[in-house]
């Protein structure tokens, strides 16, 4: 890996340096292109042993090609925890919905693992490729033609490539050159997230409460953590954060119907406003858009991340079926990875609306349904595989 300051051309430029950026320099570099990774940011990470509030659910897909990637052996597996079920309540039944690996023949539905811990992993992957070069400068203007992209950035450099892949997060500067629209819909909802220390054990088990507007999860961490994200109107929120640390365990502990007992404060809460973006399209001339660049879908599902990696498993896979003389960048080309993208995205959109008409909504059927319903949907041995599916793609 090498920072530089000049004119180069190359096979790709991948802008943006987050999860999803770095796993798809990474991939095409592996595959013998050039690759240059652009980012505004310095990629150092926080080695800081506090538990990360940015934790991610990783499906058993994800995990397995990050193996193949070689990046899941940088990987501390000590801060990783597997799991092996979900229980999901809605305010009608105090009993929940029972999901296990063991339902659908699974060893495990997923894994939670924190940001800093993947970011160090993809980083240690990434400086070992030879055909990759990370520039730290901020991206000033794109040019595309027939023939290729070029990007200026602000140190003066000058990038030339067949294919530029945008990975630059929800107010991407690329996107925005290439005048890409996107539809967003607002939550009108805030997420908050921290982690605790539960006074009992969570057994691997992932648990969401489900309320009107409102989401609430407790995800399990190892040494009997768990990581918290709770989804509320953003009025709400403003008042849940002016609680101290103190207060807001209680409050989550009561939420959670003290099902994990006592929740010690580990760490500072944070928050984030929640919309669902999708783009109107995902490739320009020359131009394709990964990740939160592409996407942004409510943390209820648990596949944002999940999401953005299948995105780039979808241009590494056109990019090795092309004959050694493709032009990676031709539209026609390109098509073919927007087509192959949105009806995941529209999947996974759907899914989230459906957890609200099943669970949340004013409508939901559980709702109209009652206790009787949570029962039954618990003895529907079908539903259930559909769900999990769903949930490990």
């Amino acid at each position: 890996m090498a920072k530089v300051n000049q004119d180069i051309e190359t096979d790709i430029i991948v802008v943006g340096a987050g999860l999803v950026g770095l796993a798809a320099a990474i991939s095409f570099a592996q595959q013998g292109k050039s690759v240059v990774l652009v980012t505004a940011k310095n990629v150092a990470i926080n080695n800081s042993k506090d538990w990360d509030t940015r934790i991610y659910a990783l499906t058993p897909a994800t995990e397995n090609w990050l193996q193949a990637l070689g990046v899941w052996q940088f990987v501390d597996k000590s801060r990783v925890n597997e799991i092996h079920a979900m229980h999901l309540w809605n305010d009608v039944s105090e009993s929940p919905l029972l999901l296990a690996d063991s339902d659908a023949n699974l060893t495990k539905l997923g894994l939670i693992a924190e940001n800093n811990n993947l970011m160090h992993a993809l980083q240690a992957n990434l400086e070992a490729l030879a055909r990759l070069v990370v520039i730290e400068a901020a991206c000033m203007h794109i040019e595309s033609t027939e023939q290729q992209v070029r990007l200026a950035l602000e140190n003066g450099s000058q990038l030339s490539a067949k294919l530029l892949v945008a990975a630059d997060g929800a107010h991407s500067f690329v996107r925005q050159q290439m005048n890409i629209s996107a539809k967003l819909k607002p939550f009108n909802q805030t997420a908050i997230v921290a982690n605790y220390l539960a006074e009992k054990n969570h057994d691997n088990i992932a648990r969401q409460w489900f309320a009107s507007h409102e989401t609430l999860a407790l995800l399990p961490l190892p040494q009997q953590h768990v990581s918290m994200v709770w989804s509320v109107p953003t009025e709400q929120a403003a008042r849940l954060l002016k609680l101290t640390a103190k207060e807001l365990a209680e409050r989550v502990q009561a939420q959670s119907k003290n099902v994990l007992g006592e929740l010690k404060p580990v760490s500072e809460a944070l928050s984030f406003e929640l919309n669902q973006m999708t783009t109107t399209q995902l490739i320009a001339n020359r131009v394709t858009i990964v990740g939160d660049a592409a996407h942004q879908i409510h943390p209820m599902a648990g596949q944002g991340l999940n999401l953005g990696f299948r995105d780039v498993i979808a241009l590494q896979e056109l990019l090795a079926k092309a004959h050694i003389m493709q032009d990676i960048g031709e539209k026609t080309f390109l098509r073919q990875y927007e087509r192959a993208r949105k009806a995941d995205i529209v999947s996974m959109n759907s899914l989230v609306s459906g957890l609200d008409y099943l669970f949340a909504s004013e409508q939901g059927v559980l709702k109209k349904l009652g206790v009787w319903g949570m029962r039954k949907l618990n003895n529907q041995t079908l539903i259930k595989k559909v769900l999990i599916k769903q949930a490990v793609a």
